[in-house]
């Protein structure tokens, strides 16, 4: 077989039924996009937490009206620590001042509750210190008298992980119905086009034309629905991503302290490929069903 001359036959069968085949294919581009969109927010979910799990973080939340004397004793001892890297006081005006930079939100800084921002400390600790010693320091931490309370963010790490342990399992059972879909649609599309054409596909069998010979056209019609769908997914949710990017961009890095991205090239044309592969299957199913070659 030809894949040339198969290619050929293929597009005039797509130019054809274009309005047949224009229609599945938006009905795809929705399915990626779907699956594009949920694939992009676990991709950069799962950055926040590589990131926020990899940071080793403690906040101590001071007592108000904590004397400074007993702040720098307290970060004496912090920073006597081993697994201490660095102690940055905060206080409370800072607190303040800094949340009314990184969160827009619409109002005046100088109108926000002091009490809401109490002074604190904010602890980074070296990234190979153990967990277990981690929590010894936040307990060690709480005794002090000038300490209201201490953040070890750990319960925050475990709800992270179960909420991107979730977000997989949403988008492998996401990515098995967008296959059903693809299966589907294409193997209908697939059917209508065998009955339009089958006056031509008895010609072609009277002239001897071999199995393989019929049935490549719609094979790589199947192909290029899917392949078409997947791309045009791909390029509008790259239109989203950046149009959305400049107005969330500056205050997710603020939040999580990631910058977020678009989904690797490896990823979209996995996608595409992986697109092409089952519309060919969808084709495959619904010529074994409908067409007798």
């Amino acid at each position: 077989m030809d894949i040339r001359t198969a290619f050929t036959r293929a597009k005039r069968g797509f130019r054809d039924d274009l309005r047949l085949h224009l229609v599945a294919v938006a009905s795809l581009v929705v399915a990626f996009l779907c699956l594009g969109a949920a694939m992009l927010s676990v991709e950069n979910l799962g950055r926040v937490a590589d990131r926020w799990g990899q940071a080793q973080h403690l906040t101590v939340y001071l007592k108000e009206h904590t004397k400074q004397n007993d702040i720098a004793q307290l970060r004496l001892v912090l920073e006597s620590l081993q697994e201490v890297e660095k102690v940055r006081y905060i206080s409370a005006a800072d607190a303040k001042r800094e949340f009314a930079e990184q969160v827009d939100l619409g109002v005046d800084a100088k109108t926000l509750p002091t009490d809401a921002f109490p002074a604190s400390l904010e602890i980074s600790l070296s990234e190979t210190a153990d967990p277990e010693r981690v929590a010894s320091i936040a307990d060690r931490v709480k005794r002090f008298g000038a300490v209201e309370e201490v953040e070890t963010y750990r319960d925050w790490f475990d709800q992270m992980g179960t909420l991107l342990s979730a977000g997989q399992s949403a988008v492998a059972m996401l990515a098995v119905l967008v296959v059903i879909c693809v299966l589907a649609i294409i193997g209908n599309t697939i059917r209508l086009a065998v009955a339009n054409r089958r006056r031509e596909i008895e010609v072609l069998k009277l002239c001897g034309a071999t199995d393989s010979f019929v049935r490549s056209p719609f094979l790589l019609e199947g192909a290029m629905q899917a392949v078409a769908a997947s791309l045009v997914a791909m390029l509008l949710l790259l239109i989203a991503y950046f149009a959305m990017r400049g107005h969330v961009e500056a205050t997710l890095t603020t939040l999580t302290g990631v910058r977020t991205a678009f989904l690797s090239p490896a990823l979209a044309l996995t996608i595409i490929a992986g697109g092409g592969i089952v519309g060919v299957l969808g084709s495959a199913l619904s010529l074994r069903r409908y067409l007798n070659v």
